[in-house]
């Protein structure tokens, strides 16, 4: 019986032990997870900030491109109404033509560059775009996955009502052995002859 009990709580105690072990390690776990959190929020919002600002920087480009388109086409209308010539008679017909084909040709030229400029910043988009879904698939991938908490160890069971008897019973027979040992070896009581004792006390005087 002691030696079941002993046995019992040396486990209770590892149980506990194990326990204590069990929600230390759980603490810090649960502590890394909430700064891999805080870190993912920082770096997403960071890079929502960076593709935010290179959207902007890209929009900004165009629009100094419009802005350049439209003072430019001022330019050449202005010079093309300054240079018309006046038809005063008498004239040919092919009078000013060359200068009205110059003119053509570069508001042409002014409308390319800027739909080239309107594919460039549609391109750069998708880029910035592209960008930003993989920054935030590896800021994902930096913080992983949450941790589950550990299942906890079996708590130990004390012996039962059996266990105890036995034990007890177990334990009154290793007593009782080394008692019968010593009877037998005098001749008292346990293990020996009925009269053995008195026989042999009493043969000494016959």
């Amino acid at each position: 019986m002691c030696t079941g009990k002993s046995q019992f709580k040396a486990q209770e105690n590892n149980y506990y032990r194990e326990l204590s072990q069990q929600k230390v390690d759980w603490n810090n776990s649960s502590n890394i997870w909430n700064m891999k959190n805080d870190q993912y929020d920082i770096d997403s919002k960071e890079n929502l900030l960076a593709n935010t600002r290179q959207v902007g920087a890209i929009q900004r480009n165009f629009g100094l491109e419009v802005s350049q388109f439209m003072k430019n086409t001022e330019t050449l209308f202005r010079n093309k109404v300054g240079k018309r010539p006046v038809n005063e008679g008498g004239r040919s017909t092919s009078f000013g033509r060359s200068m009205e084909l110059a003119n053509l040709y570069a508001e042409g030229a002014q409308r390319q560059n800027l739909r080239r400029a309107d594919i460039k910043q549609t391109e750069d988009l998708n880029a910035s775009r592209r960008s930003l879904l993989s920054a935030q698939n590896q800021t994902l991938g930096k913080r992983g996955f949450e941790p589950q908490q550990p299942i906890p160890p079996a708590r130990p069971i004390g012996p039962s009502y059996l266990d105890q008897a036995i034990g007890l019973a177990s334990t009154a027979a290793s007593f009782i052995s080394p008692i019968q040992s010593i009877g037998k070896a005098a001749g008292l009581g346990l293990g020996s002859a009925k009269g053995s004792f008195a026989r042999n006390f009493w043969q000494g005087y016959e």
